[in-house]
């Protein structure tokens, strides 16, 4: 047989094992097959690689004979059964293997099947008090802690909203920028520890100044600040009820929460409640972990949802195409070791 006849033929076998395939997927996907589209079709080109291949074997490697006979006319009056018939089914099944992955390289999608992702566009900055008073144990195991722990949760709960991470005691810190690798910024937040600020003051008007420098940058309709302390404004600097009218003027709402049990202590609840007024925020008191978590689920449930439609997400198809591509190289290899198996 010459070798353009043995292309060809491999190649036949791999359009029919490709027809199979094609059959399969349509009685799937059924009309939907009509809406597939390729998001990179120059990768189509990587099909020439394994076409060129075949070729070339054929061509600097001809299959020599692999049973000789002593009597050339006894096997010229014998007729090729079924094995010898499909005896390059084999390559053939590689081909179509490979040239289903060249598809599947080209990303198939479903455009009737696009959808488009919706985000809140919300921009968060979190500031938390780490004055020496938020040792307290009057919340399990300590004020901070539990802060931490729910502060960790909260920002589980706001997937698609870029948060931003401020400490604050005599001064104030950037803990973490806006961003929206939530992971990063819940482990920055375990690892605050009471004494990496100075803790002596607390200084309410820089956390919020801070605060508003991360949200300078954001774009998004809603931005809010979380202000949560267990004290008062002692420290020098910014005042924080000028703080608050300057967050109001750049339309970030302020929700304060008072953590902790403060009886017959100086605490001034009248200046956080202020705060949170001038800016259309809300003031909460923490005096136990339930009531911290509680104030923190109705924060969730008080926060504008500013949805913004993104970019359609078409459904990817590709796996289709990996796993008949897989069951054709099974098939190759099974071939090769049983039925079709060559013989020196």
């Amino acid at each position: 047989m010459s070798r353009l006849r043995l292309f060809l033929k491999i190649l036949g076998f791999a359009l029919l094992a490709l027809a199979v395939t094609a059959a399969a997927l349509g009685v799937e996907f059924g009309e939907d097959l009509r809406h597939i589209s390729l998001a990179q079709p120059l990768w189509l080109l990587t099909a020439l690689a394994p076409l060129a291949a075949v070729a070339f074997r054929l061509w600097r490697a001809p299959r020599p004979a692999t049973l000789r006979f002593s009597r050339a006319r006894t096997a010229a009056r014998m007729r090729p059964g079924l094995a010898a018939r499909i005896v390059d089914l084999p390559d053939g099944l590689r081909l179509a293997a490979a040239l289903l992955l060249a598809v599947a390289l080209a990303r198939p999608q479903s455009t009737r099947l696009a959808d488009h992702v919706e985000h809140e566009g919300i921009d968060i900055a979190i500031a938390l008090d780490l004055s020496d008073s938020m040792e307290s144990q009057d919340l399990f195991p300590n004020r901070l802690e539990a802060a931490k722990q729910v502060i960790d949760e909260f920002i589980a709960q706001r997937p698609h909203d870029r948060v931003s991470m401020v400490a604050f005691g005599a001064t104030a810190s950037t803990i973490a920028p806006l961003t929206l690798d939530h992971d990063v910024v819940r482990m920055l937040v375990r690892k605050l520890q009471l004494g990496g600020l100075d803790g002596t003051r607390t200084a309410i008007g820089a956390g919020i100044g801070v605060s508003l420098n991360r949200l300078a940058e954001s774009e998004a309709k809603s931005k809010v600040l979380v202000l949560l302390t267990d004290g008062v404004h002692n420290a020098e600097g910014i005042d924080p009820d000028s703080a608050a009218q300057e967050a109001a003027d750049r339309g970030v709402a302020i929700y304060t929460v008072l953590i902790g049990r403060h009886q017959g202590q100086n605490i001034d609840p009248g200046r956080l409640e202020r705060i949170a007024s001038a800016t259309g925020g809300y003031a909460y008191t923490a005096e136990d972990r339930e009531a911290l978590t509680t104030s923190f689920q109705d924060l969730l449930n008080k926060l504008e949802r500013s949805t913004i439609a993104g970019e359609p997400v078409r459904a990817e198809l590709f796996s289709w195409l990996l796993w008949p591509a897989l069951l054709l190289l099974f098939a190759d290899v099974l071939l090769r070791t049983t039925r079709l198996r060559r013989f020196p």
